[in-house]
């Protein structure tokens, strides 16, 4: 008989460990998936789940030791069960301690499970035509592989609304530096632009820096705040109403 440990090997159980093993009841598309196309949903989506791109590399190296290319599917065999040496060679020699912290990154974030074995060890035996495994079951990236997408969508939108931001506002300052220097040749007699100068150069030095989505949004309306003031001294609404008259 058969059966799915839920406990870890000499490891106190935790209430996040019967969570996990959600994963292995929910179901997975009939298909499969591809397992690199998972990888890089994950990898773009990764601060949402509490990866870093280390965590990343280790779980990169975890699908690099199943053999087919197409997660589930027609294969049931979806157990990895490398040692950790075998592991930290694919890794370029990483040490196995920091190898074995970013493991249990990935187990802790329920992208993959322990399925240990009564002695710890990981390995594979076959029954008859069946294969039984032991080491770090690839389930939830078939689970959760719908989860992965979305997030990744989520995060790639955000992503372009922070670059259409930042490109916005560096275009904003670029605009009050150049009405600057036009008003102070136009209209010398007003003391304000040499401010705005100073709130152009103060942007362009801040946009060196990695913004937050908050700053460059404080930063934007500085920039139009300062962009008005220079076009209503630099085209007065009288002068814009006699505008409009002339044609008309």
């Amino acid at each position: 008989m058969d059966y799915t440990p839920v406990t870890p090997f000499r490891r106190m159980v935790e209430a996040a460990h019967l969570k996990r093993q959600q994963y292995l009841e929910q179901p997975t598309p009939p298909n499969g998936v591809n397992k690199w196309e998972v990888l890089r949903e994950l990898s773009t989506a990764r601060v949402a789940f509490g990866l870093s791109d280390r965590d990343l590399a280790v779980l990169q190296a975890l699908l690099s030791f199943h053999p087919e290319t197409i997660l589930g599917g027609n294969s049931a065999d979806i157990v990895v069960h490398p040692s950790n040496k075998s592991i930290c060679e694919r890794l370029n020699g990483m040490p196995c301690s920091t190898m074995r912290r970013h493991l249990t990154h990935l187990v802790d974030a329920g992208v993959v499970l322990r399925r240990d074995s009564p002695n710890g060890k990981r390995y594979a035996r076959h029954a008859g035509d069946e294969k039984i495994a032991f080491g770090f079951d690839l389930t939830p990236l078939l689970a959760r592989h719908g989860e992965f997408c979305d997030a990744a969508e989520a995060t790639r939108a955000e992503q372009d609304r922070y670059h259409r931001l930042r490109e916005a506002v560096s275009l904003m300052r670029r605009d009050l530096a150049g009405l600057a220097e036009y008003g102070a040749d136009i209209r010398p007699d007003v003391s304000v632009w040499q401010k705005l100068r100073a709130l152009a150069a103060h942007a362009a030095k801040t946009l060196r820096r990695k913004l937050a989505f908050e700053e460059i949004e404080v930063l934007q309306d500085e920039l139009v705040s300062a962009l008005d003031m220079a076009r209503n001294l630099l085209e007065p609404s009288e002068t814009k109403n006699m505008n409009t008259n002339e044609p008309q």
